[in-house]
């Protein structure tokens, strides 16, 4: 509706949308009486909840229900937002922001913890081997987050939105372009997905086909569109949300702005902006700090200048450019080793590895199997390993333990200390797991030393 709004500025349309977002969730709800949207089965997972209609969407401030319908909703109503500059709205929206994203999205940027309802569950409910992780719902996270840095350029938005664009949403599609993971796990062990009902809804390797096939098209339509993604402008001011090689053009006081990116982000951390116009302009860049990064290092025209950020998490650069300007904008992806909130069950004295926004995983082509046996020691550094790259990312090694495993021991025993036989781990990008180089156990979350 509101995209229709905007082609045809019929402000019917707009109110349209405003109605619908308004009325969802009122009582008596008209999903009652639909017996064929799953109310009917007596199934406490498709009661109201999960079409976000158990109250009114103002009143609502955890994110419920089918996961992609709710993102969906939500960027919806960023939308209304946008155009409104409501306040009760906007303060709505980022109640739910912070309950998705700090409460219930998975590290990869993969939201809907279950499958039975593709749907949200409860805060810190984020199972790995059987998580859902729709590749459609982290893209309709990226959808929600592009919109919410409409309404407002904060870094923290950017961030999810590249944390789902590299790892929930590529994850879900084969280097060949040919299969899909209609579900993203974060853990597999293909024997037990393969074999055990409560992993029914997970694949070990990626497959040609599903009867939803919902995905191909959306993960299509998402990278074909990637150019709406990368800026936002206000008035003289550019936002630089995603670092990603374009070439733009833009007005500025009546003047016509070219920018161009040049970057293997983020395989590397270099960036590089370049400004074209015919006349000096006078006009305010903005380049996203991401939150990982801790000292970026900024140039213009080969002199080192001073970081300064805004409120939002953004350098800010305000002077008159003018043609052939050069940024060059480096970022340290000095591999990170991450832990969760102790209330994520599943991750209790476990730990991730990432490099600068992409999530690493084991797999058993290199580590061999019985992954959970794999302990990584968090206080010794991770180094990059060049002679295996996969679209120009490096792998990462590290030293960790592994517990010896004993095929004669009893089931259970009085416990001792587990011996632990030093190697080397290594662990490639999360997206590039699975059916790029081989079925086998996968693992993100590893046991610390």
């Amino acid at each position: 509706m509101v995209r229709l709004y905007e082609v045809t500025q019929e402000q019917r349309y707009f109110e349209l949308s405003r109605y619908f977002v308004e009325e969802r969730g009122n009582q008596p709800s008209v999903f009652l009486e639909e017996e064929t949207l799953g109310l009917g089965h007596q199934d406490k997972w498709f009661g109201l909840d999960y079409h976000q209609a158990h109250q009114p969407l103002n009143e609502q401030t955890t994110a419920e229900g089918h996961a992609v319908r709710a993102v969906y909703l939500y960027a919806g109503i960023a939308d209304i937002v946008k155009y409104t500059q409501n306040k009760k709205w906007k303060i709505q929206l980022e109640k739910l922001w912070e309950n998705v994203t700090q409460k219930r999205m998975y590290i990869t940027g993969g939201i809907g913890s279950q499958g039975h309802g593709e749907r949200f569950t409860l805060d810190y409910d984020l199972p790995n081997n059987v998580a859902y992780a729709e590749t459609c719902a982290s893209i309709g996270l990226v959808f929600w987050a592009q919109r919410m840095l409409q309404i407002e350029a904060k870094n923290d938005y950017a961030d999810v939105l590249e944390k789902a664009l590299y790892n929930g949403v590529l994850s879900g599609m084969s280097l060949d372009g040919k299969k899909y993971f209609y579900v993203n796990p974060l853990e597999v062990a293909p024997e037990l997905t393969d074999y055990r009902h409560d992993h029914v809804h997970v694949e070990s390797e990626r497959v040609g086909w599903f009867g939803c096939a919902c995905c191909p098209p959306n993960v299509a339509r998402l990278l074909t569109s990637l150019g709406n993604y990368i800026y936002t402008q206000k008035s003289d001011t550019i936002y630089h949300h995603l670092y990603i090689g374009n070439k733009t053009n833009f007005t500025i006081n009546k003047q016509n702005i070219v920018l161009q990116q040049k970057t293997t982000y983020p395989a590397t951390g270099e960036v590089r902006i370049t400004c074209f116009t015919e006349n000096e302009v006078q006009m305010t860049l903005k380049l996203r700090k991401p939150k990982w990064s801790n000292s970026p290092s900024l140039k213009v025209n080969g002199e080192l200048q001073e970081v300064v950020i805004d409120n939002g998490g953004y350098i800010t650069m305000e002077r008159k450019w003018r043609d052939n300007d050069t940024i060059c904008l480096t970022f340290d992806m000095t591999p990170k080793v991450i832990s969760s909130h102790p209330k994520v069950r599943e991750n209790v004295g476990k730990v991730a590895i990432q490099r600068g926004p992409i999530v690493y995983c084991l797999e058993e082509k290199d580590n061999g199997g019985q992954l959970h046996s794999i302990c990584i020691n968090p206080k010794l550094p991770i180094t990059e390993e060049n002679d295996l790259q996969i679209l120009g990312f490096p792998a990462l090694t590290g030293s960790g333990g592994v517990r010896e495993v004993n095929d004669n021991d009893t089931l259970y025993r009085e416990y001792r200390e587990p011996e632990l036989k030093q190697i080397k781990w290594k662990a490639i990008p999360y997206s590039f797991w699975g059916g790029n180089r081989g079925k086998g156990e996968m693992a993100v979350w590893l046991r610390k030393i």
